[in-house]
């Protein structure tokens, strides 16, 4: 096992971020779980689990160990159940089950990051969710020093949140999915069926590769590379609040609003771009002309930066409606 000192976190986090790690390991084999942990404990220091850092703001030095998640492997249990390796790239897999005609996962297409990332804060886009396809989330708990098991049910799957966002001395191992063998599209996002009326296809005949193009093809157009554009996706949750609630704050009538039940969802796309932070750019990072809900770095920044422009986005439209913003991605 290799042990790095002083290591930048901007090598394995998707923003550009000035901040560096104490230490540094790679895991790609189960079996060098103890090897981390007596490293952990001969020095005394806290620990952070990472995929691909697709979701992860450092905000400071970490003074502990950065444990970078590489273990692969998909393995098919029965027809339509495959346990996979947390270490998995997300989209590859999505492309694998599609391929394999195993389907479900088509509207997630082109989310970055591992698949064990996708459980800790439900992954969604277009109307799916992840943790509507996941039976069992296997862990290690490092606290416990013991591999334990959540059931769908145990893993208290909401909006953007799961039970792993509390507890991150658990480590995936891997996630076991149950998708289906027929394809059952979903085609409830309105943006989708708009691309594909647009591409011209007829949603009678549609296949489950081609929802998984039209998302990709989205996704490619509406949200920046954070190859190109370092980023991390979409920064900031939108709004859920219930119908009595928003009666209170008198919004302003040109905010638009989804009713469902007693709900009522506010996009933050469209807050932060009625309040003119769409395309706000400071020094080297600001808000995607892209896509309001991307926040870029287009240089090497301090992660303070980031929370203090985070903080006056959230402040402003707060003062402005009442309504207060929630970062998505995980601050460290």
């Amino acid at each position: 096992m290799n042990f790095k000192r002083n290591f930048p976190l901007a090598e394995i986090c998707t923003l550009n971020i000035k901040e560096i790690a104490s230490y540094y390991c790679e895991i790609s084999d189960f079996e060098d779980i103890e090897e981390i942990r007596s490293f952990i404990s001969h020095k005394n220091i806290p620990f952070l689990l990472l995929g691909e850092g697709t979701n992860i703001v450092p905000t400071d030095t970490f003074k502990g160990l950065v444990i970078q998640n590489q273990i692969k492997g998909i393995e098919l249990l029965d027809s339509f159940t495959i346990k996979v390796s947390s270490g998995e790239n997300w989209h590859d897999f999505v492309e694998w089950t599609v391929k394999n005609k195993k389907y479900g996962l088509e509207n997630l297409a082109l989310i970055p990051g591992t698949v064990g990332a996708g459980p800790i804060q439900n992954i969604g886009a277009y109307g799916s969710e992840i943790g509507a396809y996941i039976k069992e989330v296997t862990f290690y708990d490092f606290h416990k020093d013991k591999v334990g098991a959540f059931s769908q049910k145990d893993c208290n799957f909401s909006y953007r949140s799961s039970v792993f966002k509390e507890k991150p001395e658990l480590f995936i191992l891997s996630v076991t999915f149950e998708l289906n063998n027929e394809p059952k599209l979903n085609l409830s996002y309105d943006s989708l069926k708009e691309q594909i009326s647009k591409d011209g296809l007829n949603e009678k005949n549609l296949k489950p590769i081609d929802i998984f193009n039209t998302v990709k093809k989205i996704r490619t157009r509406v949200l920046p590379n954070h190859l190109k554009q370092p980023n991390v996706g979409s920064f900031f949750k939108n709004v859920y609040i219930k119908k009595e609630e928003l009666k209170k704050l008198k919004l302003p009538s040109d905010i638009q609003t989804f009713e469902q039940d007693d709900i009522v969802k506010i996009s933050s796309a469209h807050l932060i771009e009625k309040f003119g932070w769409k395309g706000f750019r400071r020094g080297s990072l600001g808000i995607s002309e892209q896509h309001s809900l991307v926040l870029i770095t287009y240089e090497e920044t301090s992660g303070e930066e980031i929370v203090t422009l985070s903080n006056e986005i959230i402040k402003d439209i707060y003062s402005k409606t009442g309504l207060k913003l929630e970062v998505e991605p995980t601050f460290v």
